[in-house]
């Protein structure tokens, strides 16, 4: 059985980020999307709240019983994938587990902490961004050049007031809930 596991700060989650679940959550048995308690290569924790996060994530896929996003990173205030890969295999012993990254990781995956760890223990699963090549590090990963949206949240984040500018990248859904609490102001 497969689980596929994609952590990031969804902050906010995007078309991009949807694309990438859809395209994968046909390949798993679960896919397991996991919101981070901040990232250990970003210098500022995510703005919007983890309820917030989850929440503009089950608006973009309500009632996919595929699809569970959970709150492990933020209840235990886990910083560093390789501990959350670690829970997932003590509870999911049975399935074989599939690292979704974006190019962009792939391309600092040498800086994460204890990297070589997370190879032996996943199926690294690296996804093309429109513009991005990826660097040769010689690691062992499987290659998405199927997704097309070019979408980053830090940009819907400085162009939440400009609609024409992030309207082909984010949920209309979403940007109603943003714009209702406030979000990104």
């Amino acid at each position: 059985m497969n689980l596929y596991f994609f952590g990031g700060s969804f902050d906010p989650p995007h078309l991009g980020h949807k694309e990438i679940i859809n395209h994968f959550i046909d390949q798993s048995d679960i896919l397991i999307v996991c919101p981070s308690y901040k990232s250990p290569l970003k210098h500022d924790a995510p703005i919007a709240s983890f309820l917030h996060r989850k929440e503009m994530l089950e608006m973009m896929f309500p009632d996919n019983e595929k699809l569970s996003i959970i709150d492990y990173e933020i209840h235990n205030k886990i910083k560093y994938t390789i501990d959350t890969i670690k829970y997932l295999k003590c509870k999911y012993s049975n399935y074989k587990i599939h690292l979704i990254i974006g190019i962009d990781q792939f391309n600092k995956f040498h800086l994460w902490k204890d990297y070589e760890d997370i190879l032996n223990l996943v199926n690294l699963q690296v996804v093309s961004r429109p513009g991005e090549q990826i660097i040769d590090n010689n690691m062992s990963f499987n290659h998405t050049k199927l997704i097309n949206v070019d979408a980053s949240s830090s940009f819907i984040r400085k162009n939440i007031f400009h609609t024409n500018e992030i309207s082909g990248i984010l949920d209309q859904r979403v940007l109603k809930y943003i714009n209702y609490k406030g979000l990104y102001n």
